[in-house]
């Protein structure tokens, strides 16, 4: 089974379970309330149901009968329907629990006026449930659009002794050029990187999503960016399965330098910069003594850099050890889809690693991950919108 499918599946099943839940309460509450008329009231349910099941049974349908899945065929809006029925109901179950918990505390303070009650906790349940729908849909289609800017300092001086004029470096990552992020929206991320006027651009890979039809489009809207000291990139997953060398020659032809295993330097001013650009990702990773040897060799930088896709246990641990500087990812997309189940935001990135969205400062060592522009299975974003690092080093 294709793995978009097997995952729509799994989120299928936690989401079935939830609804079994929240359709009892909410049911329960509008025939407690005696709300009018009952048929839309009750309606409402057997409608979202529909709404948010009908994409993953088609897919289903489509495996058993045809033997494969067609992820990008299907209509947007079905896929959009799923995706915001998994945050409503992500959402709703943290509110309908506290609301049975508050029903344990009154029952055990209040002993009479159970009836009232009861009425009392059905308004509760069913204007919740309404308020959540709505504030889910707004904010994931906002955080679903937004571009935003991470400005983080990085005081060299202050770690290393040695004073540097100041540099800026944008990090940024995942553009998934794909039907869902086209020209428009590539080019509104390309003009954010371009406002903060950095003097390096580094991006940790995934140019695009599936099919080599939007290697080009990926590739010009890279194109366009405007850094002092040039672009530098290196090979993302999604890059590597649809085609690592057209990806990579895609972007050589227009003036990016794609760093597979490989250093660079840079002069700024009377300082320079090293950069190291990895390959690390699912289906290939840089050897231990190839990734010992690049971060050996010097040439009397002041300030070193590693990029790569995934920031592994490994590659962190061996590039602290090996006095980086700055650790530069991206492949989380911070997570992308960050629901709030008892205020702890749950997603399906920390199944794979702990640095999912934001930075750290490990010892001496920056390590930043790029919630990126773009999508893969979920072509919405939600407490995770896309931005750019802007890095100001002085």
């Amino acid at each position: 089974m294709p793995w978009p499918l097997r995952m729509t599946l799994y989120m299928s099943l936690i989401m079935l379970i939830i609804l079994i839940y929240q359709g009892i309460k909410y049911n329960q509450s509008v025939r407690r309330l005696q709300l009018r008329p009952a048929l839309f009231y009750h309606g409402i349910f057997f409608v979202a149901v529909v709404l948010f099941f009908t994409y993953p049974v088609m897919g289903v349908m489509e495996y058993w009968t045809q033997g494969s899945f067609s992820y990008g065929t299907y209509p947007k809006t079905l896929i959009y329907l799923f995706w915001y029925g998994a945050v409503f109901l992500g959402l709703s179950f943290s509110w309908l629990v506290a609301i049975d918990l508050f029903s344990l505390i009154l029952k055990r303070v209040f002993k009479t006026g159970v009836a009232q009650r009861k009425v009392f906790l059905s308004y509760l349940i069913v204007i919740i449930t309404g308020l959540v729908a709505v504030y889910a849909g707004v904010k994931m289609v906002w955080h679903t659009h937004k571009i935003g800017a991470d400005e983080i300092s990085y005081n060299l001086s202050e770690v290393t002794g040695i004073d540097m004029e100041p540099l800026t470096i944008v990090h940024i990552a995942d553009l998934h050029a794909d039907r869902y992020t086209r020209d428009r929206k590539l080019n509104r991320y390309v003009n954010k990187v371009n406002e903060a006027e950095p003097d390096i651009v580094i991006f940790a890979g995934d140019l695009i999503t599936v099919g080599t039809h939007y290697i080009e489009m990926g590739a010009d809207a890279m194109a366009r960016i405007e850094a002092r000291y040039g672009v530098y990139a290196v090979i993302g997953d999604h890059d590597y399965w649809v085609n690592k060398e057209r990806v990579a020659d895609a972007l050589e032809y227009r003036g990016i330098e794609v760093l597979r295993d490989a250093n660079t330097w840079i002069d700024h001013g009377e300082s320079r910069v090293k950069l190291t650009g990895v390959t690390e990702i699912y289906s290939q990773t840089i050897s231990t003594d190839r990734l010992r040897d690049l971060l050996e060799e010097d040439q009397g930088e002041v300030l070193r850099i590693v990029s790569s896709h995934q920031a592994t246990d490994r590659l962190i641990e061996i590039s602290k050890e090996y006095g980086t500087h700055q650790l530069l990812a991206g492949h989380t997309h911070g997570g992308q889809i960050r629901v709030p189940v008892f205020f702890y935001p749950v997603t399906a990135a920390r199944a794979e690693t702990r640095y999912v969205i934001g930075h750290w400062w490990l010892d001496d060592m920056l390590l930043n991950i790029n919630n990126g522009l773009g999508f893969t299975l979920a072509p919405v974003r939600y407490n995770a919108p896309a931005e750019i690092s802007v890095i100001s080093v002085y």
